[in-house]
């Protein structure tokens, strides 16, 4: 007979689940608030995005003490750790993007920008879906259909990523222009790499449990 308890299931699926829609939220308000861009309104949007993203890490610090404590199937508790931290790094990214307006006092958006908040939104719910299809990871071809559309959403990425900072350099004069929105390109290009280094532990973890 032991005399240690074994700890409770951890539905760690379902707590990577979540995690996710903190990075959807981040990203959807990422997108309202470029749509509308309102530099006046930049100080209340920064608060209301900090929300997201501590509440976010509340989430990340109770998925690590509910593994601490418990056990999982499947998939073992340092992969979901490692995994849990990746994706609450993609809603980290997705307010830097957004402080980087404030910082750089941005008045006037480029026309890349939409472009760029599309993309992340798209991103933020492809890898909710293929965290959604994880749990089924032996059996399932729709988690493998979503790590190669995110894939796809990386190399959009780079892809913007080079045409907007070439027509920035092609067109501007403004040397306090060229040097912000050359980090706000790279913070949106490195928000959509966020997303593939989630694809690839996924990948890394189903490879090594099949």
């Amino acid at each position: 007979m032991s005399f240690f308890k074994r700890g409770k299931k951890v539905d760690s699926f379902g707590l990577l689940l979540n995690l996710c829609e903190y990075s959807i939220s981040a990203a959807n308000y990422l997108e309202e608030r470029l749509l509308v861009y309102d530099q006046s309104g930049l100080g209340k949007a920064l608060i209301e995005m900090h929300e997201i993203e501590h509440t976010a890490d509340l989430m990340l610090h109770d998925l690590n003490r509910k593994l601490a404590r418990g056990y999982t199937r499947q998939v073992n508790k340092e992969d979901v750790s490692d995994i849990a931290y990746l994706i609450d790094e993609v809603t980290d990214k997705i307010e830097d993007i957004l402080m980087r307006f404030d910082m750089f006092n941005v008045s006037k958006l480029r026309s890349e920008t939409e472009e760029f908040a599309r993309l992340i939104s798209r991103g933020s719910v492809t890898l909710a879906n293929m965290i959604k299809e994880f749990r089924n990871f032996k059996t399932s071809l729709r988690v493998r259909e979503s790590i190669v559309e995110i894939n796809n959403i990386e190399e959009e990425g780079d892809r913007l990523y080079a045409s907007s900072v070439r027509r920035l350099y092609r067109e501007s004069k403004d040397p306090i222009e060229i040097i912000a929105w050359t980090e706000i390109f790279y913070r949106f290009e490195r928000c959509c790499d966020s997303f593939e280094d989630v694809a690839q532990a996924v990948e890394s973890v189903i490879i090594k449990n099949t």
